[in-house]
This record gives structure tokens, C-alpha cells and sequence, in this order.
């Protein structure tokens, strides 16, 4: 690979009076016409001794600078002894020398691609011998290199680049032993880490390593499976399933049982404001594949599913800088892993359902004026009807909830249905805009609210809204509510208890 190595005038200096004292200098050829003998370690490098290694540095300037000339031939010096060291690299050098009458010393600083250095120092400048030719001019440079210091620096280097390429093989070598164990979790993570340590390193076959440990953590999660042990689940709202939602997990097609999985589990609960929010737990499985996940009290009625699933967080992220080419890969992997998953069904009831239920509500138009036909009282009993409510209307003139206060219209219920229902579902909606530019709409707005008859107990209020756009006026006002009854009915069945 092409190395990148610089070396400033205190070093070309340096190497002038090293050269000058430490021996003695060849002739300098000074004319073309002159003829001076090169000494014979220029065509012959000197063998080496019990101490040293010996090293010839040669550089040409066309335009006969000699500076220039020695600067190129320390260069190509460097780079004879970082060939001796045996580590191919690509760098960026830089370089800070010192002499002495004894000792001409280098220390390079080679900075390998992300990671480390390499210093090239200890060696002795023994001569140097210039020659002139044509206008160019060309610098020789011997030098001796301490054998011990040379072997250190390459037993360094060589170190380094063990490092590196441990970074990757270490978790290739535990998500193997893992696999060998039967730790098939543990070697899937093993597999992805040495994948996003191909993808930061630099050794040659960074590629093919990269490729290869993710093929082999897709392999181990396709043959990964979540098996329900659980039935559909049924539990009274507000309370606890009596038993928890099972799971096994195995491997395939040995129907092997494979532990230490984390797993992640995903349900539905009632939040602030009447909304379903998505509620999220982790379990591991044991030894024997077997997870099981306790359900926290319900807080909704009607049915719904829960989620088990191969527990993702953070597993990827490492991977999150891939290359273009290679994102095909990883997301490939993050597919094998979402699919590795199980739905299972519940369902909530609620004790209200068997509660004798009436319900009251007064429609009226913009100016406060009763509207008949009952629509939003309607709804509300469609939708408490679907949900298998004992629920129907109450004859009672509805106009007089705006009339008479809550607990004269309490102590009347009571009077007149108190035999028959239990609670009553009561309130006003109203028509708050009415817009005929395009078309008509419509919006009604209201509060209802359910009330425990004998005690008068706020079970549940609900306000809300609802639009409806419609060609002609009676259509748009009986859409809007009847499906705002509809809405605050769903609700009704899924918060009382």
C-alpha cells in the first residue's frame, strides 16, 4: 500500500553533520565531467552484523538540489526498514529527527487508519555519498539499525495489528463457543458485535468477515421460535388474569428448548385522556425455553392481543454505520429478528355488563331547543348493546335534564325505574356549529355521565365532540349524534367496571 512519509530540514541537517563527523565522507562528484568511485556499499548493501542491521537510502532531484535529493532518499530509506518490519499499512507520516557526533536518530510517527501508531527509531547514519550526473543529483545514505531496538518496534507493530485484528475475531470466537453450547442468544449477539467490528476496522478482509458473521446470526435467529402456551385468557376489567400468558421458545426443527433469551412483550392499557397506549415488558426465558409474562390489572374492556417478540433494543445499533452497499444485509437481519414472534388473544369483560343500565340524553339545536328522536341516546345504547350490556332507553322526557337539578332528577329515577336498572347513563349535547359552504356540517359537543342510581356516584363522565358533513342538513345533524353516542358508548363499555 502507498505510504505517505515526510521528513523536515532538521532532519536532511542532521544527517549532514552526522555523516560529516561519524565518518568519513566519498568524494563529491561536482561537475558532470568529474569521476569519483562510489563506495561499495551503494551497489552492494553491507550484510548484516551480531549487532546490526544495515540499510541503503538512495534519492535523485532532477533539478540537482541536493537537499531535496537527501530528503527523498531518508524516505525511501524509511521505507526499506518498515519493509523489514513485515506490516503492510497505509499511513500518514510525519517525522522529528536529532543528531550527535555519535548518532544520527529518527522517530517517525506513523498513524495507522483509525487506530494507533507506529515509531520507527534507533538507527545510525554510517555515510553518505553524493554524486552529480546530467544536473541531477543524487544522495546515498547508509545506515545502521540496533537489532534489538529493530525487532522491539516490529514485535510492537505486529502486536498492534493483533489487537486490531482481535477486535473482530475475539467475539467470533465467543459467539462460536456459544453456539457449540447451546447459548444460541448469546451467539447471535456474539455474531452481530464481530459483524460491527468488521465494519469499523481496516484488516484486508474486513468485508468478507463482516459478511459472514451476519449471515451467521440470520441463521441462528431463522431457527429460533416463539411458542404460545397460553389459551385465550379472559379477566374482569380492573382485575388480573388469573393465570400469566406463557411462552416457549425453541429451536428449530430440533424443537431444541433454548434459554437466556430475552424477550419483549408488548400490550395494550388504558391511558390519561380515554385513549389505548401501548405498553411495553421484558422477560427471559429459562433453561427450559419457558417465559412467562404476569398481566397487570386491565384497565379497558372488550378483546384485544399481546405481543411476545425477540427483545431488539439495542442490538443493532452497532450497526447503524454500515455502508450503503452493506445496509441490504443488516436489514435483512432486522427482518429474521421482527419476525421472530407470537400474537395471543384475551379478553376483558366487565362486571357493569350485567348491571341493569338506563340511559337519558337530551339532543338540542344551536339555541338550546330539544331535538326528539333520542340519536345520541341511541348510539350509546347500539354501542353498549354490542358489548353485550344490559342497557336500553328510559321513558322519561329528556327535556327536563336542563330544568331540573341532579338530585331532584335522582330522587325521580329512583322513583320511576329505581326497580329496574341500576345505573343511568345521562347528559346534554348540543349542536355547537352548523356550516352550509360546502354542503353542511355539523359538530355536537356534550358531557354524559354515569351515575350508581341509589348512591348518586360519578362511575364515569365523558365530553366530547363529534363532526359530520352531509349534503342536505337532517342527514349531517343525525350522523353527528348518533356517532358521537356511538363514540361515548365504546367508551362507557370499556370504563365501567
Amino acid at each position: 500500500m502507498t505510504r505517505l512519509l515526510s521528513l523536515g530540514p532538521v532532519l536532511i541537517a542532521a544527517a549532514l553533520v552526522a555523516a560529516a563527523c561519524a565518518s568519513t565522507p566519498s568524494p563529491v562528484a561536482t561537475t558532470p565531467d568529474e569521476r569519483v568511485d562510489a563506495p561499495e556499499w551503494v551497489t552492494r548493501r553491507p550484510p548484516a552484523d551480531a549487532r546490526h542491521e544495515y540499510f541503503v537510502g538512495r534519492g535523485t532531484d532532477p533539478a540537482g538540489d541536493v537537499a531535496a535529493a537527501e530528503e527523498y532518499a531518508v524516505n525511501s530509506l524509511i521505507e526499506e526498514i518498515v519493509r523489514y518490519i513485515g506490516v503492510s499499512v497505509t499511513t500518514d507520516t510525519t517525522a522529528e529527527a536529532r543528531a550527535s557526533l555519535e548518532r544520527f536518530e529518527t522517530s517517525v510517527t506513523q498513524e495507522i487508519r483509525q487506530r494507533g501508531s507506529a515509531r520507527i527509531s534507533g538507527f545510525r547514519v554510517q555515510d553518505r555519498f553524493i554524486e552529480r550526473r546530467a544536473g541531477a543529483a543524487t544522495v546515498h545514505v547508509l545506515v545502521a539499525y540496533e537489532r534489538a531496538a529493530l525487532e522491539a518496534e516490529k514485535a510492537r507493530i505486529e502486536e498492534l495489528f493483533r489487537e486490531r485484528q482481535e477486535a473482530v475475531s475475539r467475539p467470533e470466537r465467543l459467539a462460536r463457543d456459544a453456539e457449540a453450547a447451546g447459548e444460541v442468544f448469546a451467539a447471535i449477539s456474539g455474531y452481530i458485535e464481530a459483524a460491527a467490528a468488521a465494519v469499523r476496522s481496516d484488516i484486508d478482509n474486513a468485508g468478507i468477515r463482516f459478511q459472514n458473521n451476519l449471515n451467521a446470526a440470520r441463521r441462528l435467529v431463522a431457527a429460533l421460535q416463539i411458542e404460545p402456551l397460553s389459551g385465550d385468557l379472559t379477566a374482569m376489567v380492573g382485575e388480573s388474569f388469573d393465570e400469566p400468558f406463557r411462552v416457549r421458545v425453541v429451536e428449530t426443527p430440533s424443537g431444541r428448548p433454548v434459554g437466556g433469551v430475552p424477550l419483549s412483550v408488548s400490550y395494550r392499557e388504558m391511558m390519561p385522556g380515554g385513549r389505548l397506549g401501548v405498553r411495553t415488558a421484558r422477560i427471559i426465558s429459562d433453561a427450559d425455553g419457558l417465559a412467562e409474562f404476569r398481566h397487570p390489572p386491565t384497565t379497558f374492556v372488550g378483546t384485544e392481543t399481546l405481543t411476545v417478540s425477540l427483545d431488539m433494543s439495542g442490538m443493532l445499533q452497532e450497526l447503524d454505520g454500515v455502508s450503503r452497499a452493506q445496509r441490504p444485509m443488516v436489514d435483512g437481519l432486522r427482518d429474521a429478528l421482527l419476525s421472530r414472534r407470537v400474537v395471543m388473544r384475551y379478553h376483558v369483560a366487565s362486571h357493569a355488563r350485567a348491571v341493569p343500565t338506563g340511559v337519558i340524553v337530551l339532543d338540542s339545536d344551536l339555541v338550546g331547543n330539544p331535538i326528539p328522536d333520542n340519536t345520541t341516546a341511541g348510539g350509546i345504547v347500539t354501542a353498549l348493546s354490542r358489548a353485550e350490556f344490559s342497557v336500553r332507553l328510559l321513558p322519561f322526557d329528556s327535556s327536563r335534564l336542563a330544568q331540573v337539578n341532579r338530585e331532584q332528577l335522582l330522587a325521580q329515577w329512583r322513583s320511576l325505574f329505581g326497580a329496574t336498572v341500576e345505573r343511568v347513563i345521562y347528559g346534554v349535547v348540543s349542536i355547537d356549529e352548523f356550516d352550509e359552504s360546502d354542503g353542511v356540517m355539523v359538530r355536537v359537543s356534550g358531557t354524559v355521565q354515569a351515575v350508581d342510581l341509589q348512591t348518586g356516584e360519578v362511575l364515569h363522565a365523558i365530553s366530547s365532540f363529534q363532526r359530520s358533513r352531509s349534503a342536505a342538513a337532517a342527514g349531517a345533524i343525525n350522523a353527528a349524534f348518533r356517532n358521537l353516542g356511538i363514540k361515548m358508548g365504546e367508551e362507557f363499555s370499556s370504563r365501567l367496571r
